[in-house]
């Protein structure tokens, strides 16, 4: 392969060349149909939008980082078939879906968007600011972090910093803590729903699910009703995070101070 973009071995130009630009054009094609596929996603964004303000839909878009297991847990939530795949930016666009609540009695608006990651190269960032507008016209963030991971604090705070720069984070969130089911028995935490203590002092609601095997996906529709009625008090009638953690908190990294109640 480095022959053929080089020319050969001791050659100048020659075919080596030839086949580079014919992959510069290629790629500047490609470049451009992603763009106009963008343009057309923005466009219809924007109309679903205003037709969700005018019936008042209440709107929940799942954000997190990527691999995070969030259109898993949308597919589970909707019953329907968004793309899921391990691997980096397997949601490109964003899947809107009709969640109805049967306790709410009325049905909210559900959107799966691309997964957060670390100094996203810039040619990427016009495809990312065109899905995650999604998250800033939100009435709910339920913010996906893989329990499983080992540098989830790292993760978490780089979700917040990307919901920062696009004006989301002033949105209620909820934390989603996914794939439990990745946890040894003695990982488990021991209630699936609690508070957590978030920077500025703000308790956030935080239910543990696995998307996979449907754990904790009762208590996460209950939180969305709530929040849906306006009762999802945080203040209120849930324990605090350091009376319902992991069985063996030092087996799985945790949120440091500011993200996470300290105590073990």
């Amino acid at each position: 392969e480095l022959e053929r973009q080089q020319g050969g071995i001791g050659t100048r130009g020659g075919a080596g060349e030839a086949q580079i630009e014919i992959d510069r054009r290629m790629i500047e094609d490609r470049i451009k149909s992603v763009k106009a596929r963008l343009e057309r996603v923005k466009k219809q964004r924007r109309t679903q939008r205003r037709a969700r303000e005018r019936n008042e839909t209440f709107r929940v878009s799942l954000v997190g980082y990527t691999n995070a297991g969030k259109s898993t847990l949308f597919n589970a939530l909707v019953k329907a078939r968004s793309y899921a795949a391990d691997q980096l930016f397997a949601t490109l666009d964003t899947t809107t879906r009709q969640l109805y609540l049967e306790e709410a009695g009325r049905a909210v608006s559900l959107s799966d968007t691309v997964g957060f990651i670390r100094d996203l190269p810039h040619k990427l960032v016009e495809a990312f600011e065109a899905t995650l507008q999604e998250a800033a016209d939100a009435d709910l963030l339920l913010h996906v972090v893989d329990c499983a991971s080992p540098v989830l604090d790292e993760q978490m705070a780089e979700v917040e910093r990307v919901l920062d720069e696009i004006d989301a984070g002033r949105i209620p969130q909820v934390l989603v803590f996914n794939k439990v089911d990745k946890l040894e028995p003695s990982q488990r935490p021991r209630a699936l729903r609690d508070l957590i203590e978030r920077s500025g002092g703000q308790r956030v609601p935080r239910v543990f699910v696995s998307a996979i095997d449907g754990t904790g996906l009762a208590e996460l529709r209950q939180v969305l009703t709530e929040a849906v009625a306006g009762t999802l008090h945080p203040e209120e009638a849930l324990p605090e995070a350091h009376d319902a953690r992991f069985a063996e908190p030092e087996a799985l990294p945790m949120p440091s101070t500011g993200t996470h109640d300290s105590q073990a």
